[in-house]
């Protein structure tokens, strides 16, 4: 009996992965293959940290697609990061001429051009900067992902795992190609999270650093302090949310005085480019993402976001309407509900302004994080359920629209190489220009 107990001991553990290494040694052969299996075996406590690893792989063997480096058509903003880090390698560097490149640059994304600076004094190769990226954007994105693992049922129906799959997309780590915004948003979802969902109050700090990441997080702050002040008022946030969708536009002239008039000169002169009116207007006239040289998208690159927004929508209005019993019943979801509704109330308004439908992908983190902790927390979801798998087809393409804007950054390094070929072999080529 003894044995027996020993070996049943034993086989746990091993399911834990407490007594073995065997998914580190899987992942210097196969990073690919070893995310995979932290997916898989997310409830071991080293999962989140294999994952993580394989960011900073991918990170290490970051691609960029023809495409992508065309500046005529709109090179991604890597490629801006990186000839910043080559032009600051050729300059001598103290800190009194740090303080004097932020003061010359009018820079207010602190981090970012920090990182420039202490990557510069070493290296101008731009797989460093990405490294360095991918390792601060996948600790936050998986610290995130693994906060609604960590709160799954042991029953997890495929409902809930296609929600998983979309959240983990909504953000993916191929999004460091817009490291400023895309890592914001994770380090606030990373403060708010705990915050709202079991009163973690350090969360409003983190969350309050973001506008050293990106300036344009000072309005989800002020959406925080606005929450703050106000409490949990759930019919109101709805029905501001639900007015929210008739404002096809907000007044630039009015909006820009307000800016000009209450905020400091440095974000003032930031952000001009996102609300020049000639540039606001062409925006609204073309109803796409307003950028040089933009051509007409396709359909799926159009719809596979908004698809997605108009699904969370309806279950937002599905969950007021029939479910707000629940919800006032559990303290921890009120508060995530109350908040991502009044946020959403916001980001509708701003959606009609160049850049301001990025707020709509944030919020869409958080309303993904409340469906997946409401369809565990209560069984009595039917209609809900029947509502997610009637637009299974939305999800199903935004999931493989986003997969395929991993092609552009992702090389076949990333899915074949391991931390020990990468010094001795360059398959850093895209997958996109390997099926084009």
């Amino acid at each position: 009996m003894k044995i027996v107990s020993q070996q049943v001991q034993l086989n746990r553990r091993l399911k834990r992965g407490g007594e073995s290494d065997a998914h580190w040694a899987l992942f210097f052969l196969f990073p690919f293959f070893s995310a995979l299996y932290a997916i898989w075996s997310y409830r071991s406590k080293w999962a989140k940290n294999v994952l993580w690893a394989f960011v900073v792989f991918y990170g290490t063997t970051f691609s960029t697609s023809v495409e992508t480096s065309n500046k005529e058509l709109g090179a991604s903003d890597i490629h801006r990061y990186a000839e910043e880090v080559q032009e600051l390698y050729k300059q001598p560097m103290t800190v009194k001429l740090a303080l004097s490149y932020f003061n010359e640059t009018g820079e207010v994304d602190i981090l970012r051009t920090v990182i420039a600076i202490i990557v510069s004094r070493f290296t101008d190769k731009m797989n460093v900067l990405t490294t360095v990226y991918a390792l601060i954007f996948g600790f936050f994105m998986t610290r995130n992902l693994w906060y609604l693992f960590e709160r799954l049922n042991r029953k997890v129906s495929w409902v809930t795992i296609m929600l998983l799959l979309v959240f983990f997309l909504s953000n993916p780590f191929w999004y460091i190609n817009g490291f400023r915004f895309n890592t914001a948003m994770h380090i606030y979802l990373f403060g708010l999270l705990p915050f709202l969902y079991e009163g973690k109050k350090k969360g409003i700090l983190i969350a309050a650093s973001t506008v050293l990441v990106h300036f344009s997080f000072v309005f989800p702050v002020m959406i925080l302090l606005l929450y703050l002040i106000a409490g949990q008022r759930l019919a109101i946030y709805f029905y501001f949310f639900i007015i929210s969708f008739f404002f096809a536009s907000i007044n630039v002239k009015q909006f820009n005085n307000f800016l000009e008039n209450n905020f400091p000169n440095a974000f003032v002169e930031r952000s001009k480019t996102y609300r020049d009116e000639e540039k606001v207007n062409e925006f609204r006239e073309r109803e796409e993402d307003f950028m040089p040289g933009a051509k007409k998208k396709s359909w799926h690159a159009v719809w596979y976001q908004k698809g997605l927004y108009w699904v969370l929508k309806a279950s937002f209005v599905l969950l007021y309407i029939l479910y707000r019993d629940n919800i006032k019943s559990d303290k921890k979801l009120l508060r995530l509900f109350c908040f991502t509704l009044l946020f959403w109330g916001f980001a509708n308004i701003t959606s009609s302004m160049p850049s301001g439908g990025r707020f709509l992908l944030l919020v869409s983190l958080f309303a993904l994080a409340f469906l997946v902790l409401f369809t565990q927390r209560f069984s009595n979801h039917k209609y809900l359920k029947d509502l997610l798998v009637l637009f299974t087809p939305l999800f199903l393409l935004f999931i493989f629209v986003t997969i395929r804007i991993g092609f552009y950054s992702i090389s076949l390094n990333t899915f074949f190489g391991n931390p020990f070929l990468t010094f001795f072999t360059d398959y850093n080529i895209s997958l996109n220009d390997i099926i084009k």
